[in-house]
This record gives structure tokens, C-alpha cells and sequence, in this order.
């Protein structure tokens, strides 16, 4: 069975038969060569001195830059162009000749960013937070070797992956349901857009009912459920192992409810779609970057400049990200753009990283962003190419709306132009609701 009929087998059956099955997909993660190779790797290195790491990094780095010459038709033409070459590549220093590698240019060399050598490969899309959906293909052993990684972070704060059962706040789609079943990842995921005051304890028996240790996800889902379990006086102190958060800057407000109400650790993690860049957060101090998923540049803007090593599909070199990144005694300070969110008519908090929609409606919208003045409701301010019929005017709600969830309802507004930041940026919503977040009692 193959990872691609088993991704389809984890999200496409009902949900007694994944129950059937959980036990067969699961295994065939957690026993599949890739992924033990690599979670021995990173076991190995654990006692590895600094020197040995950066020894193993280079060598790493090397490999990825003279796959990358050999196999793709981009790097080949961009090393000759500034007078790189692989082959001789002794300091990191001499990376500093190839040019940064953007969003832009990574949508304008699509087919020639794709190495020759791989045929086993799926696609993905990201970049919703920056208003413009990103393609990436993905090899198909890049799955086994990112949950390698994810498992052995988790694991030093006792995530036992072939025992433990986690609650992930985060996913899409769910069908207007609560929760589902990812077998895959022995996991049940919540659904973070519904988390109100009438729903919290519906949440808290199913993760019981499912034996939830750790909790995973976006920090804002997290919070809400934490803040709607305080009002609500349930406890749960004490009753989970530790948490895991992604995909969003954690606010201080959100930590100190988060540990008041659970008191257990937060470890914050950090990646993307494009699987460039892992950073772990194993203390309060700030993040370390994995040496060993890749080599991890800051530039004089503090943007994060990342080289993968776990997707060979499409190498990254030199991939400028719009997180930044500064160095504090010794751990880097991570902020990301995905920030804000919106807010339901019981106070749901839909985060901006929940909100990146792909479809075919939108090949007839150049741009679009969320205005929200009211609880409970929202505008998605477009600017269609075109003119648009009455009829895709429905249509592009329903599909928003759909992402959103009832929490929310949508309105659609045809515009002209964004609004942007003082400093020219764009920004995925306007917020002009006034919630006061910290009232938590």
C-alpha cells in the first residue's frame, strides 16, 4: 500500500471503517523504512557534538545543491549565470552569489524548479495568509521523513508515537461536524471554527472518548477551547501531557490561559507547506532551527532564507519566506505574517491560518481579503479579472462560507482595490472588531 492510497484510504472512508482500519494505516507510517531511517538519523544525532552536526548539515547542504544542478533546469541555468558550482563547494559563505529564491520566481519557473529524477510525487498549495495560493510539489517520501521529524520533537516531551493519542486543533472540512478521525496520525482532529459556550463539553467527551494525552494545533484554538473550559469550570488541570502549537505566533495572552487552565508545558514548532525549514521550541528561550531538515540563512531584512533537504521533488535554495527571525542568546525570536483572525457571533476565534481557500472559482479572482467590523460577521472584499455573473457571486460566498463555518456569516463586495499597511504590505484581514480578549474570567 502505498502512501498515496493511504492519504486517500485516511480521509476519503467513513468513519467506522477508519476505525477498522486505523490499526493497518497506522502501522504503515510508523513501520515504513523512510521514516524509521530517518527518526534513527535524528536519535543519532541527538548526542552529536556541534561540530559533528554542522559537518552533517554541509554534507547535506552539498548533496541538495549538486541534485539540484544535475536534475532541475532552473539551478543548472542559475549557477552558470552566477558562477556557482556544486561540485567545488567548500563554505557556506559562497551561497551568498545565488540569488534568493521568491514566491514570485517560484510561480514564474514552476516546471523548470522540478528535478527529473523523482516520479513519485504529489502536489500542495499554500500562501493564502499573502493572497496568492502557491504550488508545490512534493515528493512522496517527503511525508514519512516530516513526521519523522514532528514525532522525535514531540517525543522529547514524552509523545510516545507508537502509543500515544493526541486532539489536533487545527484541519478543514469538516461537514459542519466536531471532530473526525485521522488515523493516519493517530490523532482525532477538532474542529477549530466551532468552539463556543454550548459546544465545549461535546468537545471534551470526544477527546475522552478517544484518549487524548496531548493536544496539537493553532495556538488561537487552543486558547478558545482552554477560555470556553474555564467558563464553564471544567478542569483540566493536569490532564494533558503537554501541548504542541503551529502555524501561528503565540500572543502572551493566549500562553497564560493556556497554562492556567491546563497546566502542562506549550512547545511551540515551526514549519511550512514547502518543508524548507523546521524549528523547535524546547524551552522558553526561543526557537533552534533542525539542522538536519535544512540549512537556515537570516537576511538583513530578518527574513528566514531557508535550503530544504526533505523535499528532492522541487529543491528550495536560497527560499525567502516572509516570517523573520532574530538571534537572542543563542535561540531565535520567530514572527510569523499570519496574524489576527476573525470572530464568531459566540466569540469563536477563526485564525488566519484556517482561512487559505483553493478552488477553481478562485481563477477568476485576482485578489481578495476579509473586513470584519461585527462579531458574527464578515465581508470578502474581491476584485474579480472580470466581471462577474450573479451566479459566481453566489457561488464564491458559498464557497467562503463553507471555509468559514455558521459561526460567521459571509458577505461578498466587489472593490477595485486592497487595502494595504502603511508600509505598502498586504494584509489577509482588516480587523475592525472590537473584542477584548483578555476577558477571560
Amino acid at each position: 500500500m502505498g502512501i498515496a492510497l493511504l492519504k486517500t484510504i485516511n480521509t476519503k472512508l467513513p468513519e467506522p471503517i477508519k476505525q477498522l482500519l486505523a490499526p493497518i494505516i497506522r502501522r504503515r507510517l510508523i513501520y515504513g523504512k523512510t521514516f524509521q531511517k530517518q527518526l534513527t538519523e535524528l536519535k543519532n544525532m541527538d548526542s552529536a557534538t556541534t561540530e559533528e552536526l554542522e559537518k552533517e548539515q554541509f554534507r547535506r547542504l552539498k548533496e541538495t545543491l549538486i541534485h539540484a544542478y544535475e536534475h532541475t533546469r532552473y539551478y543548472h541555468r542559475i549557477f552558470k549565470e552566477c558562477g556557482f558550482d556544486p561540485f567545488s563547494f567548500k563554505d557556506v559563505q559562497e551561497l551568498l552569489i545565488i540569488p534568493e529564491l521568491t514566491k514570485s520566481l517560484i510561480i514564474e519557473n514552476f516546471d523548470d524548479l522540478q528535478a527529473d529524477d523523482i516520479t513519485d510525487y504529489y502536489s500542495a498549495t499554500t500562501g493564502g495568509s499573502t493572497g496568492v495560493p502557491l504550488k508545490i510539489n512534493l515528493d512522496r517520501e517527503s511525508i514519512y521523513r516530516e513526521r519523522a521529524f514532528i514525532y522525535h520533537f514531540w517525543g522529547k516531551h514524552g509523545y510516545n508515537y507508537k502509543a500515544s493519542k493526541i486532539a489536533s486543533f487545527r484541519g478543514t472540512d469538516f461537514d459542519g461536524k466536531l471532530s473526525k478521525l485521522n488515523p493516519l496520525y493517530a490523532e482525532i482532529q477538532m474542529n477549530p471554527c466551532t468552539i463556543n459556550a454550548e459546544t465545549i463539553k461535546q468537545y471534551i467527551k470526544l477527546m475522552d472518548n478517544f484518549g487524548v494525552e496531548f493536544l496539537h494545533g493553532f495556538p488561537s484554538a487552543i486558547y478558545s477551547f482552554c477560555k470556553y473550559s474555564k467558563q464553564a469550570e471544567i478542569n483540566l488541570k493536569r490532564k494533558y501531557k503537554a501541548v504542541f502549537l503551529i502555524s501561528e505566533n503565540v500572543y502572551e495572552f493566549q500562553k497564560k490561559m493556556m497554562e492556567e487552565v491546563l497546566e502542562c508545558k506549550l512547545y511551540p514548532f515551526y514549519g511550512h507547506t514547502e518543508r524548507a525549514v523546521f524549528a523547535e521550541q524546547n524551552n522558553d528561550n526561543g526557537y533552534t532551527f533542525n539542522p538536519l531538515y535544512g540549512y537556515v540563512e537570516i537576511n538583513d531584512n530578518s527574513n528566514i532564507i531557508c535550503t530544504g533537504f526533505v523535499n528532492k521533488k522541487m529543491p528550495l535554495i536560497r527560499y525567502c519566506i516572509d516570517d523573520c527571525a532574530e538571534k537572542q542568546n543563542g535561540y531565535y525570536q520567530i514572527k510569523g505574517h499570519r496574524e489576527g483572525g476573525l470572530y464568531g457571533k459566540n466569540n469563536e476565534i477563526i485564525s488566519a491560518a484556517m482561512l487559505e481557500v483553493h478552488s477553481k472559482l478562485l481563477d477568476k479572482i485576482a485578489n481578495y481579503q476579509f473586513v470584519q467590523e461585527r462579531k458574527g460577521e464578515v465581508v470578502v472584499r474581491i476584485i474579480p479579472f472580470d466581471k462577474l455573473t450573479k451566479e459566481d457571486e453566489a457561488a464564491i460566498r458559498e464557497l467562503f462560507q463553507k471555509k468559514i463555518g455558521n459561526s460567521i456569516k459571509v458577505t461578498i463586495k466587489i472593490i477595485e482595490k486592497l487595502d494595504y499597511t502603511a508600509r505598502g504590505k498586504y494584509k489577509l484581514i482588516i480587523q475592525k472588531c472590537k473584542v477584548d480578549e483578555h476577558d477571560d474570567k
